[in-house]
């Protein structure tokens, strides 16, 4: 799952976990639910497994976010990718998490974005071309399960290039 060339980016765009239901606190604070954070771990022991190590991780500053990327952190010890944490992946949309994939340095062949729906399963489809596997991408138009990553990869010499049918989805990895 590792790009095979420098034009090659491998792009995660992951659900944050099950969060509690919140009841009495705001959104934003409304921490992982003990189902989340073993969807999370999943994800993170089938990264490892596949030997995918993102160089660049962009995560929602929510605490269920931040909580989720911890527990997919924690199930690959040797990631030494950069990792930020973004208030606009909380509160916009396709565009504002798309634009901020468009500043990610070339270098960083793969990427992983951490956030919230409707913004993975958009944006996932957006950047779906004609190639894509059908079935993820009628999941990912029904929207993203919790927990659940889409992988895309594709050929482009910079990020500041994605743009909409760009990337190849692969699966919907659902933990």
């Amino acid at each position: 799952m590792s790009p095979p060339d420098p034009d090659s980016r491998l792009l995660l765009l992951m659900r944050h976990g099950k969060a509690d239901s919140g009841s009495g606190q705001p959104d934003h604070e409304r921490p992982l639910a003990d189902r989340g954070a073993t969807q999370a771990q999943l994800v993170g022991e089938y990264l490892a497994s596949q030997n995918v190590r993102p160089a660049r991780v962009l995560v929602s500053d929510a605490l269920r976010t931040t909580q989720t990327w911890e527990a997919v952190a924690a199930a690959m010890p040797d990631l030494d990718g950069t990792v930020t944490f973004d208030e606009d992946i909380y509160s916009g949309g396709a565009g504002e998490v798309l634009a901020l994939l468009r500043e990610v340095d070339d270098a960083d062949a793969v990427v992983m974005v951490v956030g919230h729906e409707p913004t993975m399963s958009s944006l996932a489809s957006l950047l779906a071309d004609e190639e894509s596997d059908a079935g993820s991408v009628a999941q990912a138009r029904l929207g993203m399960p919790t927990g659940g990553m889409g992988v895309l990869s594709g050929s482009l010499a910079h990020w500041s290039e994605l743009d909409e049918d760009a990337l190849r989805m692969h699966t919907i990895v659902r933990p």
